[in-house]
């Protein structure tokens, strides 16, 4: 892992002194890249044993073991255009050392209720139909995590301007029908659904209907959509006085037995960071129960150079804490920026140095590829991410073995055991 460390300490030094930005090179020289290695690894990995066996029952010793991860528990995610994928995107077959580190997507500039239901009563707007399924029919058969984005606010500058004018009954009604056209339209492809947003500054819908509906919003997540996740998202509240009233806001939520199943939280970041604040800041997503994901991450700078330095720490810092399951970025390319040097992809859709950092760090550095052999006891051991991986050896004779597992983090060792197909070796099997 030094190894690692020492390698990005030596990319980054070459590129630093051809941007002629001492300052960064001196901040990325200190001893931070090696403690929030340690720190990763304690948070993330978990211990994975591997016996091979040969065809006589006994340890294979000195055979090559290949582990590959083939797919990360992590979710590493865009939120993408109104308009779908870029013309570069995932489907063009191009800038794959870009595209291949992500495993999720977020449609939440293409789901606003505004958008997708334009009158009381009427059904889904085709256009905006087609724009998801086309999202979706690249994105489900990769085996794509996807975020919904929000479903209803509780800002009415955020609703239909019909809703708007509802209250009681009527209010009701909406709320529900719209939840309804989207789960019978899209339930069972989505994973997770910001069911009620904007609630740190306004409150129409809860107001005007009381946490009932809310409720039932928040419980019919998982009714239509099973193995969908229900979240409380919020935007911009790692401050100290906004994230106050977040934890308020899921306390209020939980006493009025409201599901609540994750926290999304969409954050932005900027100027010039420092490891020791951020720490401080990020640290309040401890305080939270249960898993959080950030759900729109834009982090930019001075330069594209310095985003991707600001993005490194966030991203390192943010892999520190075990609770955060997935980061999905807001800024795949300059029209979805807050500032132009957060955007991921340039105008030709290559990658800016913020895209290329993400790739370097979760296809590179945070993904377990190692080719290595068996001790004489015929194990080898490694600390691996949580996600699946493709085991493989060859025995002395000739024989492989190949087999698929899923890691889950944990305190004890994860085993597989690779042997020959042989007969008579489960219990009972001889004297069948």
């Amino acid at each position: 892992m030094a190894n690692r460390s020492g390698i990005r300490l030596f990319i980054w030094g070459v590129l630093l002194l051809g941007y002629c930005a001492p300052a960064s090179a001196q901040m990325l020289a200190g001893p931070w890249l090696v403690e929030s290695e340690m720190k990763i690894d304690a948070a993330r990995k978990t211990d994975l044993r591997v016996i091979v066996l040969d065809e006589s029952g006994r340890p294979a010793r000195g055979v090559k073991v290949r582990i590959e991860q083939t797919r990360s528990a992590f979710h590493v995610g865009l939120v993408l255009e109104e308009s779908g994928w870029p013309k570069q995107g995932l489907g063009a077959g191009t800038h794959t050392e870009f595209w291949r580190c992500f495993n999720a997507v977020s449609l939440e500039e293409m789901t606003g209720w505004p958008s997708l239901q334009t009158g009381e009563g009427a059904g889904l707007d085709p256009v905006g139909v087609t724009r998801i399924e086309n999202v979706l029919n690249e994105a489900v058969p990769r085996g794509m995590f996807v975020r919904w984005g929000p479903m209803v606010s509780a800002d009415a500058g955020r609703l239909p301007g019909w809703v708007g004018e509802l209250s009681g009954q009527a209010l009701v009604d909406a709320v529900a029908g719209y939840g309804d056209l989207v789960w019978q339209r899209f339930g069972g492809r989505i994973d997770h659904y910001d069911v009620y947003t904007q609630t740190l500054d306004h409150g129409f819908v809860g107001a005007r209907t009381g946490a009932a509906v809310i409720r039932r919003l928040y419980e019919r997540v998982p009714v239509q959509s099973p193995d969908a996740q229900a979240c409380a998202r919020f935007d911009d509240v790692l401050a100290l006085g906004r994230f106050q009233k977040m934890q308020r806001r899921l306390t209020a939520m939980s006493e009025a037995f409201i599901p609540v199943q994750t926290v999304a939280i969409n954050q932005s970041f900027g100027g010039t960071l420092e490891r020791r604040s951020l720490v401080r800041t990020l640290s309040k997503i401890d305080q939270l129960k249960g898993p959080v994901v950030i759900g729109g991450l834009a982090v930019g700078g001075d330069s594209e150079l310095n985003a991707a330095i600001n993005l490194e720490m966030v991203l390192r810092t943010l892999m520190e804490h075990p609770n955060v399951e997935g980061v999905w970025f807001a800024s795949l390319t300059p029209g979805l920026a807050v500032e132009p040097s957060s955007a991921l992809l340039d105008e030709m859709g290559l990658p800016t140095p913020s895209g290329k950092l993400i790739d370097s760090l979760f296809y590179g550095l945070w993904r377990i590829d190692i080719d290595t052999q068996t001790d004489e006891l015929g194990n080898v051991r490694a600390r691996v991410f949580p996600g699946a991986y493709r085991v493989t050896t060859k025995l002395p004779d000739g024989v492989e073995i190949v087999t698929e597992v899923w890691v889950e983090k944990s305190n004890d060792p994860r085993v597989v055991l690779l042997e020959p197909m042989r007969p008579g070796v489960l219990i009972g099997a001889q004297g069948e």
